[in-house]
């Protein structure tokens, strides 16, 4: 690979000397058969030094949020994230580094009021308020169809969008509208950016059209990294939506790759043990991978909603071979720092204390403390006021915190190492079930469920950051062995079919024992129904008829639940009730309060994961 490199470094300089002068125009319109050719003023004779600056799944998290974190083992709540940070921090490390290349990894859309009220339009002002280099597809930028994604484009329209492996149709919305790659220049010095989407959990778990089609991840990168290598490029950066492991497995698989810029799995990456947080699989960041070229491939991924950007530093050779990578994902905290008292009130640290803090934080290169870009926070305060209206509302009351694991121990929520899986998605099952007065049992995928909570008031914004999609209480009839099937369906869809973890089953008055480790359609074993009226637990039986409710997104074979659309094609669609899923949550809080209750956990014999392995 090497002599490969050295090649095309030699092929370079010629071209620069026959071609000096021809440079592409910043301005010219997006088409996918001309990738965008960007400038900047930083010339690296030998070595190379690109300074990659980044940001993932931000989910509409758009203002900041009070987080608990741990100083000196003592819990202490804090803002964290918030566009405004985001952007001041962005464009202090765009003035401070040279050579920079400002990504986005895609997932803007979906999870709170913001998304819910406005559809993408304040997600896109926010966005709007960066100069970024490239921003790649995720999955859930199809959420609500092509148009909606189309709308979204239109404004974002100076934002270079790069997705190879996404192809609408011809006469599509949505057709020529991103560039499968951008090449930026430093002068003498050309860096390739190529987006790449997850193609199965895109089809199966969004709502792309029939005319949108998408290709294998790593063959496609590996096609345009052979094209940009042609073209003399020899510094190649994957700018991909498909999560952390994937993006390893793919690191290893290619030629001719330098860099992974990663989202979709939310992955905490780095050493956070001095604020409690905890990165259960210790990987890196950046992370380290070997290609199959035997060259070093840096990885990285900034968490999620908009807590913490990437700051990563790649020095490469003459030849364009990475010889470093160093940096941080950092988290962007506030200045404000509560610590409970004796009575258990949330009160402001004393100075002695704080002092404390900030040095921590100024110790931890992976910590910042942000002051709010002012710009960004008055664009912002018009959208808020409308939001603060719907979700200040409070409804009720958390009990403990309700920890959320896709699958149990991942640690999702980036604190809950949970070994029999996510506290709050049984919960939200539950709700589901109470309001739906035929359901013998509730089914409820994982990634449905957006967030843990947090102990204290739960309110009306609180249930939409939780459940913010656009789904409805769907009902549906279903043999006790369709049942079964159906569980079945979602755990091949996570192990077998390359799909989501949000695809993991949990219920309501069902419960199985899950091991994860057995042949498809083995996996679900010991499962069990309880009775609505006498709340005693009983074996399934496999001809007996069962009204299972979900919601309206799986209710159609989404996500994997294959056998929920096969069951209504055998014997009629089920009933959408049109009740909205947030709402059954909502009523459920409400109504716990009105008999003086909290929201807790619910007790282990109504858990639905038995065991898990």
């Amino acid at each position: 690979m090497q002599i490969i490199k050295l090649f095309i470094f030699t092929f370079t300089l010629f071209s620069m000397i026959v071609f000096s002068g021809c440079k592409s125009n910043n301005n010219s319109p997006v088409n996918i058969l001309n990738p965008i050719i960007s400038e900047t003023n930083n010339s690296q004779k030998e070595n190379f030094t690109l300074s990659i600056i980044h940001i993932n799944d931000t989910h509409s998290h758009l203002d900041s949020e009070t987080y608990s974190l741990s100083f000196d083992g003592v819990t202490t709540y804090t803002e964290i994230g918030g566009y405004p940070r985001v952007v001041s921090k962005i464009k202090e490390l765009q003035d401070s580094k040279i050579n920079t290349l400002t990504l986005n990894a895609g997932d803007t859309f979906q999870g709170t009021l913001y998304y819910s009220l406005f559809k993408g339009k304040a997600d896109s002002d926010m966005l709007n308020m960066i100069t970024w280099d490239a921003f790649a597809l995720g999955n859930h930028e199809f959420d609500d169809g092509d148009e909606a994604l189309a709308i979204f484009l239109n404004d974002v329209s100076d934002v270079p969008i790069v997705s190879a492996n996404v192809i609408p149709a011809v006469g599509n919305i949505l057709q020529n509208r991103w560039t499968p790659y951008i090449i930026k220049e430093y002068n003498s010095e050309k860096v390739g950016v190529i987006g790449i989407d997850t193609a199965q959990k895109t089809k199966i778990s969004s709502n792309p059209s029939d005319e949108i089609t998408f290709l294998d991840e790593i063959q496609t990168a590996q096609k345009y990294i052979d094209e940009l290598s042609i073209k003399g490029i020899n510094k190649i950066v994957i700018l991909s939506h498909q999560g952390y492991e994937n993006d390893k497995e793919m690191a290893a698989k290619l030629t001719g790759v330098d860099i992974i810029i990663g989202g979709d799995s939310h992955t905490l990456l780095g050493d956070y043990s001095a604020v409690g947080l905890v990165n259960k699989d210790g990987y890196d960041y950046p992370t380290h991978v070997i290609n199959s070229s035997g060259e070093k491939v840096c990885i990285g991924q900034a968490w999620q909603y908009a807590y913490a950007i990437g700051s990563m530093e790649i020095q490469f050779n003459s030849k364009g071979i990475v010889k470093s990578c160093t940096g941080d994902s950092i988290l962007l905290l506030g200045d404000s720092f509560l610590q409970k008292d004796a009575d258990g009130d949330k009160v402001e640290v004393s100075y002695e204390i704080k002092s404390k803090i900030l040095h921590t934080i100024e110790t931890n290169s992976n910590l910042a403390q942000i002051t709010k870009d002012s710009v960004t926070e008055n664009i912002l305060s018009g959208y808020k006021t409308q939001v603060n209206t719907q979700k200040n509302i409070v409804i009720g009351e958390a009990g403990e915190f309700l920890g959320h694991n896709r699958i149990p121990g991942d640690m999702q929520d980036g604190l809950s190492d949970l070994a029999l899986g996510s506290d709050i998605a049984p919960i939200v099952a539950k709700s589901f079930y109470d309001l739906s007065n035929r359901a013998d049992a509730c089914i409820q995928n994982a990634g449905g469920v957006r967030t843990a909570i947090n102990d204290g008031n739960i309110s009306v914004g609180t249930a939409y950051e939780l459940l913010p999609f656009s789904n409805t209480l769907f009902e549906i009839e279903m043999y006790g062995s369709e049942i079964k099937q159906v569980l079945e369906d979602a755990m091949s869809n996570y192990l077998d079919n390359d799909g989501s973890t949000g695809s993991f089953p949990y219920a309501y008055a069902l419960r199985y024992d899950v091991n994860s480790t057995a042949k498809t359609n083995y996996r679900i074993s010991n499962l069990e129904i309880k009775d609505r009226e006498s709340g005693i637990w009983g074996k399934i039986i496999t001809n007996k008829m069962y009204v299972i409710v979900t919601h309206s997104y799986i209710s159609s074979g989404r996500d994997g639940y294959t056998t929920f659309a096969t069951a209504q094609e055998l014997r009629g669609n089920g009933i959408n009730t049109y009740l909205d899923y947030a709402m059954s949550f909502v009523r459920y809080v409400e109504k716990l309060k009105e008999n003086e209750k909290r929201v807790v956990k619910l007790p282990s014999s109504d858990h639905p994961i038995k065991s898990y392995n």
